[in-house]
């Protein structure tokens, strides 16, 4: 029986997640029947600890939405406590980033900051226990009382539509959030058109303004492609002295003029821009719920909460699942030294891809963020193709042209005793002879 082969690892790791995820899913928990002790601990801690209050309530609702129970009636009970949970939680919330606490002119400096910083992190957790309440528990008596419109500043709204509002009005005194504002209101705010183009723009630019560290990167992994005729020669030779093989490789690096490192810096530089980008759109996400995007429509959405998304501010799971698709394109388009890196990069590929996925699914991210990651995927892989696979192969072609391909493993590169050169290789090809020539 042959051995499975490699590229097999990330499936079996892929298996063994999605068991694991399944599990932790039909996890069964022993719970008392009265929740009354476990509600009293979360409330106490809503004076002294806003955040360990949110995390108690929605452990609570973990709990009891995952509860052991015997007959289905108790079923019903566990989720409506569940239901219960997650409501306070975002009552909670609602009431903790109410902007009048921060007009209180008493604060100032330190004390200002810091609730601003606390009012940014309950109103996240919150929003989470929100959408799980519609998503998850939207038949509960608690979400559908929560749903009822007794909420907002100044106008009847929605528990959750009431929380988005002042989360909304909280950001949008942010400089980004008036960035993406103002690229939306240039358009004119047009529902089918401003919101996804806006993103497309962002998207653009991002990328446009990272394109010369892009290219210093792209050349360095083709500068590190020329060289590994020599990198395997070096390492055949010192295969069983890996400090003498290290310095070696240095030197043929320093002689080459490569940095082993330049790949991994331009991606470092990036990443502070590409983390400014996601909190721009996090800071707008609501206001994304006036956008529409092909299938993405009140009209088809709307009929499926959860998994289809009714406008650009809610998840959508095929939106999901083509970011997954443009994001193991895109891993994989990036070139790689040698075969065996390659077969790496692939398994790389799917398991980033998989974490990804899983944040996606598990935090419910808003279709703007996704459509935007799926832009800047697309936008990634078409450089790739421009700068490195187009013109790699128009070398290629050129070499062919001339008669001078090269087999690399006929005529392996291996290093001299110094370190400093490389046999090079050499064409097998014997030139005709002409035996009209005349001697002299």
């Amino acid at each position: 029986m042959k051995a499975p082969k490699l590229h097999l690892f990330p499936l079996a790791l892929l298996l063994a997640w999605g068991f694991s995820s399944i599990g932790c899913g039909m996890q069964r928990y022993a719970v008392d029947p009265d929740p009354k002790k476990q509600f009293e601990h979360a409330k106490s801690l809503e004076a002294q600890s806003p955040v360990n209050a949110l995390e108690e309530y929605m452990k609570i609702a973990k709990e009891y939405g995952s509860g052991d129970a015997k007959t289905a009636e108790e079923t019903k009970k566990f989720r409506e406590i569940a239901g219960d949970a997650l409501t306070r939680a975002t009552k909670f919330g609602y009431d903790t980033i109410d902007p009048k606490r921060l007009d209180n002119s008493a604060l100032s400096g330190v004390a200002r900051t810091e609730l601003e910083s606390l009012q940014f992190e309950v109103g996240d957790k919150a929003l989470l226990a929100a959408r799980d309440l519609v998503y998850q528990y939207g038949d509960t008596q608690a979400s559908i009382k929560a749903n009822e419109a007794r909420y907002g500043d100044g106008e009847s709204l929605p528990l959750k539509v009431a929380l988005e509002r002042r989360i909304d009005s909280r950001n949008s005194h942010i400089y980004n959030y008036k960035i993406i504002d103002s690229m939306i209101k240039i358009t004119g705010s047009n529902p089918y058109f401003s919101y996804w183009f806006a993103l497309l723009c962002i998207a653009g630019i991002a990328k446009g303004v990272t394109l010369p560290l892009t290219l210093k990167s792209f050349k360095s992994q083709r500068e590190m492609q020329k060289i590994q005729p020599i990198i395997k020669g070096l390492q055949e030779k010192y295969k069983d002295d890996k400090p003498a093989l290290n310095q070696e490789m240095m030197k043929a690096y320093k002689e080459h003029n490569i940095n082993p490192l330049a790949g991994c810096f331009p991606m470092l530089i990036q990443l502070p821009f590409f983390i400014w980008v996601y909190t721009s759109i996090r800071y707008y996400e609501f206001h994304f719920g006036h956008g529409y995007f092909f299938w993405i429509h009140p009209s088809i959405g709307g009929h499926f909460k959860g998994i289809l998304a009714g406008n650009l501010s809610e998840f959508d799971l095929i939106l999901t699942l083509l970011y997954a698709l443009s994001n193991i394109i895109t891993m994989r388009m990036t070139p790689s030294p040698d075969p065996a890196a390659a077969q790496q990069q692939k398994q790389m590929s799917v398991m980033m891809t998989l974490m990804m996925l899983y944040m996606f699914l598990i935090y419910k991210w808003s279709s703007a963020f996704t459509l935007y990651w799926i832009m800047t995927n697309t936008i990634g892989a078409w450089q790739s193709w421009v700068y490195i696979y187009k013109p790699k192969r128009m070398e290629e072609a050129a070499a062919a042209a001339s008669g001078g391909v090269i087999d690399v493993k006929a005529n392996p590169a291996t290093a001299t005793n110094s370190g400093k050169g490389s046999v090079p290789p050499t064409n097998t090809a014997r030139k005709p002879v002409n035996r009209n020539r005349k001697k002299r």
